[in-house]
């Protein structure tokens, strides 16, 4: 049975229903909801900045005219009831009729092909900028064809100062545009195929006069071919300029030029990875300080260009809620697409990945007791505070479920090495001889908490192999809130159950197969890293996780790291100090093996946190819970980098 987890949504389901079936309406309502509302989605140059996998050509598809005509075609089918919602919200559809023409250009073809050219930049620049608008032409009258309207039925709408130059780009009739702009593409397409490409007098000729449509089309007027409303509508030209990454960087900046004009009336998206920006822009974007931009998360909105991050930003307990919502929403449309598992109502993901109550072995326990009482002995902790701890213990357990042994002794012998670090150093009692010392007292209450709990936790995972990685949640969270790695972690899982299930038994996965699966999937993926200083990359996220792990083991568990910390101002200042650094930092935050976390308040001071992804944290055996991190300064992760300490 085909696996739908291990497909890449937008690539390769090429039917627009079983696109829809499968696309949530979350990250839209997130990330667009507000910019479509105030209507800068398509006034202005959209830039739209995320990394692998994480929706961006997704998104990008949603917004085609096909997508939308196939959508509100089957307006009577309740899947599609909130994704129609969300796209209306963002002012893409009203009255059952698209408000755009959306046409999304894949730039991952030939266009690059133009900087090797042996003609001026200038030259080059129009030459790519000519043929992606005959494209973005014939990809409208493309899209409206199969949706049923001929190009004899498509007026151009254009700019009144315009009326000179229309002859330009055809005029204003459908067919006569498409017409001419088909031209164009024709007449490009020779020159870059050629064997050798022609001199500049002979270019001229062969291409023909300027050609310009984005500078003259404002809409396009099209007849109302569904929904109630009769007559003609004027359609929202949108072009669409996806994996723009591939041009070369200084293509890709021209064009931005370009298309950032404020007289361009047709709606633009530029839709990238963070590889085409030089290290300062790729940073500066990535630590931008959002934690007071409530109106739109993650946007940038400014006079001539918006800028979407489709990445963590912004207060971050929310967006690990917002992506926990999403995961768990897309995992429930893949698997009604599983017949196996559908047909038995298998449909949430939580299902299969019960968190049942897991404990180490009996000899383990019986290992833990031991090494309990010991510590009690080496640390002086009295039978008395003993007793109270382990109150302490129970009351912060509760009565919902019995109470762990491997946990309540964990967290005692957390709370004896707690103790041993905070008490305070007491003179030497002139009693000494006598051995009734009495016990010297903590300088600070030890208490049975969450930070208490998961170090607890952690400690029985690393010394005694208990299951720490399982549940819906777990999975979710070491997606790093990136859609594809979330399924390729899934898929395993979701294969393992299926596979249990054909043979006749319970589709569930134990706690312990869970995080046998997730870590085992994690490694495999950090082995198949292939990105530009990839193995830098790997260095750098090596070290992290040595260090991090380093600290969690302390066994007083003052602090689970999952992240090293910069002081601000070094980090901003590593482009300039350090570019061999801030490229490095670059292609692994654009390839989720670290999050940054900037602007974060701690001690007195202003760090960027270098978060390890989720892959990484499963892979090194790191917790998955955010905010432990170890303090260090630029000079330490240099030395990461080159292979030292630092």
């Amino acid at each position: 049975m085909e696996n739908p987890f291990l497909i890449r949504t937008a690539e390769l389901l090429r039917d627009d229903e079983a696109f829809l079936a499968v696309v949530s309406p979350e990250p839209v309502t997130h990330h667009l909801k507000k910019s479509g509302e105030a209507g800068i989605l398509y006034d202005r140059l959209v830039l739209i900045r995320g990394t692998p996998g994480s929706g961006k050509t997704t998104m990008a598809r949603l917004f085609e005219y096909p997508t939308l005509y196939t959508l509100l075609r089957n307006r009577s089918s309740t899947g599609y009831k909130e994704l129609r919602a969300a796209l209306s919200e963002c002012r893409a559809v009203k009255d059952e009729e698209p408000l755009i023409l959306g046409c999304r250009l894949p730039m991952e073809s030939d266009y690059r092909d133009f900087w090797e050219f042996p003609y001026a930049d200038e030259t080059k620049i129009n030459l790519m900028m000519s043929l992606l608008q005959a494209r973005t032409v014939l990809g409208w009258f493309r899209h409206l064809q199969a949706a049923g309207v001929p190009a004899d039925q498509v007026e151009m709408v254009t700019r009144p100062e315009s009326q000179a130059l229309l002859d330009t780009i055809g005029g204003v009739k459908g067919e006569s545009v498409a017409a001419r702009a088909a031209e164009v593409e024709n007449r490009i397409y020779k020159v870059i195929t050629a064997l050798v490409p022609p001199d500049l007098a002979a270019l001229a000729k062969e291409v023909g006069t300027p050609y310009r449509p984005f500078d003259h089309i404002v809409k396009i007027r099209v007849p109302a071919v569904q929904g109630s409303a009769a007559g003609t509508r004027e359609l929202i030209p949108l072009a669409i300029f996806d994996d723009a990454h591939e041009l070369h960087p200084d293509q890709f900046q021209a064009m931005e030029r370009i298309l950032v004009r404020r007289e361009l009336r047709i709606a633009r998206w530029i839709i990238a990875r963070f590889d085409v920006l030089l290290p300062e822009q790729a940073l500066a974007e990535a630590t931008e300080d959002r934690s007071d931009v409530a109106e739109y998360p993650g946007v940038t909105a400014g006079r001539d260009t918006v800028m979407i991050l489709l990445q963590s930003s912004g207060r971050r307990l929310e967006q690990r809620k917002r992506f926990r919502a999403l995961a768990k929403d897309m995992a429930s449309r893949y698997l009604r697409r599983m017949p196996l598992l559908n047909d038995k109502g298998l449909t949430a993901l939580a299902d299969l990945l019960p968190e049942a109550d897991v404990a180490i072995t009996p000899g383990r326990l019986r290992e833990l007791g031991g090494k309990v009482d010991s510590a009690q002995t080496q640390l002086r902790i009295s039978p008395t505070l003993r007793a109270a701890y382990e109150k302490q213990i129970k009351a912060y357990w509760g009565d919902k479920t019995a109470l762990p042994d491997d946990i309540a002794l964990a967290m005692l012998l957390v709370m004896m090495h707690r103790t041993e670090v905070r008490r305070s150093k007491s003179s030497p009692s002139l009693f000494d001889d006598e051995g009734d010392e009495p016990e010297a007292e903590p300088s600070r209450p030890v208490a049975a908490n969450d930070t208490a709990y998961e170090a607890a936790r952690f400690q029985l995972f690393r010394h005694y192999e208990r299951p720490y990685y399982f549940g819906i949640d777990d999975v979710c969270d070491a997606g790093s809130e990136n859609a594809e790695q979330f399924l390729r972690l899934s898929a395993e899982l979701v294969e393992a159950a299926v596979t249990q299930l054909a043979r006749s038994k319970a589709p569930s996965l134990a706690p312990m197969t869970q995080h046998k699966l997730l870590r085992e999937t994690a490694d495999r993926i950090m082995e198949k890293w292939s990105f530009p200083q990839d193995a830098s990359v790997r260095l750098l996220v090596t070290r992290i996780a040595d260090e991090c792990l380093k600290k969690s083991l302390e066994p007083n568990g003052a602090v689970i790291a999952s992240a090293f910390a910069v002081p601000q101002a070094e980090f901003d200042a590593l482009p300039k100090s350090d570019p061999t650094v801030a490229r490095v930092l670059q292609f692994a935050v654009a390839y989720n093996a670290i999050t940054l976390v900037p602007h974060h308040n701690q001690g007195g001071e202003v760090w960027c946190l270098l978060e390890l992804g989720g892959v990484a944290l499963l892979k090194y055996g790191l917790t998955l819970r955010r905010g432990g991190f170890i303090p260090g300064d630029a000079t330490r992760l240099r030395g990461f980098i080159a292979g030292g300490g630092g």
